[in-house]
């Protein structure tokens, strides 16, 4: 009798074994990005570990699908299994497994534009990491914090947070995320139009992502290298970047990457006046976003849109989508694109001749550029103010605020 329970133990200990095996394969596959297979192995492996009573290995299966559907952004999905894995490791008491889903969950929010329920439970998230001892994980929360205050253009806050992250990482040896840092770093850098450190900073973290074999950061990484280019005029370059950066998207399933490389297209098109390609690019890309729960790169298409509609002397119809990417954009907290609509809601009034809406709303948007570091941005704004001036004949008044002169000495400056 003790030894039919004993070859019964080891049996089960077998069994035990080849599912633990199962989900770390499935694993390996979830982290290069080959999902289809990941999520078989997985879902497998969470089935026999839920028949033999195994909750932990259930629960981590789970989280591991979680993953999965959040990096494919479908994140009600992603939610949901992220959210009963953490009610299960938490049953069970698992105090890192559920601060890992508690942060994930904030990253969702994160992807949804919910940047204030997304803080709170990072930083709930962070707080259990330090409590715990996973300073790795709190550093973690650390770089999504910092995104989160790149997304709402506060970039001095996020530059700190993700320095600071930067280090950390490096002194773990954490190699993935030193090089999400640096692509962080970088966009912000791009943002402002400091094209250089920019691209210094993302070509490095490229080619860090590049060594540690993942794909899809080399691809973001290529994506913000293109709109680089794109910004400075290099178009042909830039599509080229952009164009394989959306074939590797497409490969991944990542369909956010592949709808910010439409919505980078379309607006190549746009800056080159082909008007009819560019609105169609950009309607797709904002179908797109919506598919996907993307409220901000929805709205940033209707904003390139509303400039297209500006372009092409339809003034109404642009007034209208411009307005409405503003208020979006206001209601994100993203500082950089409602001035951004500011700017071309001005460009509208000033070529319909209403001088003086067109000249607060310029002001308006000068303030705000500077208020976050957009120099370029708000050279372009006194570069209108004074031509505003220059057109209704007060010569005195844009020689005196030197806007014009102002203006040209820092698009010189800046390369624009």
């Amino acid at each position: 009798m003790v030894s039919e329970a004993q070859n019964q133990f080891e049996e089960n200990e077998d069994q035990w074994r080849a599912i633990q095996c199962l989900q770390r394969l499935g694993d390996i596959h979830r982290k290069q990005d080959r999902n289809s297979k990941a999520a078989d192995m997985l879902s497998n492996a969470h089935s026999q570990f839920e028949k033999i009573g195994d909750q932990l290995g259930a629960a981590q299966c789970l989280q591991s699908l979680g993953n999965i559907h959040r990096m494919q952004n479908r994140y009600s999905e992603a939610a949901d299994m992220l959210s009963d894995a953490q009610s299960q490791f938490e049953k069970i008491g698992n105090q890192l497994g559920a601060a890992q889903c508690l942060q994930k969950c904030g990253d969702i929010h994160i992807a949804q534009c919910r940047y204030s329920e997304a803080a709170d439970m990072l930083s709930n998230a962070h707080s259990q990491f330090e409590k715990i001892g996973d300073q790795l994980g709190a550093a973690e929360c650390l770089k999504s914090l910092g995104n989160i205050h790149r997304m709402q253009g506060r970039y001095s806050e996020a530059v700190d947070m993700l320095s600071n992250t930067h280090s950390q990482f490096e002194k773990f040896g954490y190699q993935l995320g030193a090089a999400q840092c640096l692509q962080s770093l970088g966009n912000i850098h791009r943002m402002l139009s400091r094209y250089s450190e920019a691209a210094n900073m993302l070509s490095n973290a490229h080619s860090q992502f590049e060594k540690i074999g993942d794909q899809l950061g080399a691809a973001q990484c290529l994506q913000s290298l293109g709109d680089i280019h794109r910004m400075q005029g290099r178009y042909s370059e830039a599509a080229d970047m952009l164009s394989n950066a959306h074939s590797q998207f497409e490969k991944f399933g990542y369909q956010l990457g592949a709808a910010q490389c439409l919505k980078g297209l379309g607006n190549i098109h746009r800056m080159l006046s082909r008007y009819s390609e560019a609105a169609n690019m950009l309607s797709n890309a904002q179908s797109q976003f919506e598919k996907i729960g993307d409220q901000l790169g929805a709205a940033q298409c209707l904003q390139s849109l509303g400039d297209i509609h500006r372009m092409q002397g339809r003034y109404s119809e642009a007034a209208d989508m411009l307005s409405n990417a503003h208020s979006q954009f206001e209601k994100f907290g993203y500082q950089l694109g409602a001035a951004q609509c500011l700017q071309n809601l001005g460009y509208t009034h000033r070529m319909q001749g209403r001088y003086s809406e067109a000249a607060d709303m310029l002001s308006n948007a000068h303030s705000q550029f500077g208020k976050i570091g957009d120099q370029v941005g708000a050279a372009q704004c006194l570069q209108s103010l004074g031509d505003i001036h220059r057109m209704q004949g007060r010569y005195s008044e844009a020689a005196d605020i030197m806007m014009l002169s102002n203006a040209q000495s820092q698009f010189e400056k800046f390369g624009d």
